[in-house]
């Protein structure tokens, strides 16, 4: 049974409700404007990752990657993840440093299980609105 992708969104900030559990989401985003290239995001990024079909112990890591050279810019520690109910989500967010953007175009925000990849978003970077086409 493969693993499934319920959700992976980025944010600018993720939090969970120590009363509730629940994770709050606030400000959602698939694209980022910069001034001029080569860029780093001005600040940390939250990544909300919602898995379903965990049995056992698996080891998610993500990665950011250049649509366009396959060069992969950032990845995070492995972190262990633990299922025992196929039914049961595993949800949790991580913190990422900022995100280098040596160009205007497509990356990929990847998660992996154990190596294998198990779901992915693009991310869209624009410069300066007068140089987009």
């Amino acid at each position: 049974m493969d693993i499934k992708v319920q959700a992976l969104l980025l944010a600018d900030h993720i939090y969970r409700d120590h009363n509730t559990g629940k994770f709050v989401i606030a400000g959602t985003f698939h694209q980022l404007n910069v001034a001029a290239f080569p860029a780093t995001f001005g600040h940390s990024v939250g990544v909300f990752v919602s898995l379903s079909n965990v049995i056992g112990k698996k080891e998610i890591t993500l990665h950011f990657v250049d649509a366009v050279t396959h060069e992969v810019l950032l990845n995070t520690r492995a972190m262990e993840i633990f299922g025992n109910d196929p039914h049961l989500p595993i949800e949790f967010a991580v913190e990422v440093p900022p995100l280098p953007l040596p160009h205007a175009g497509m990356y990929w925000l990847q998660l992996k299980t154990n190596g294998i990849m198990a779901g992915s978003i693009q991310v869209f970077v624009y410069g300066p609105p007068e140089n987009r086409k």
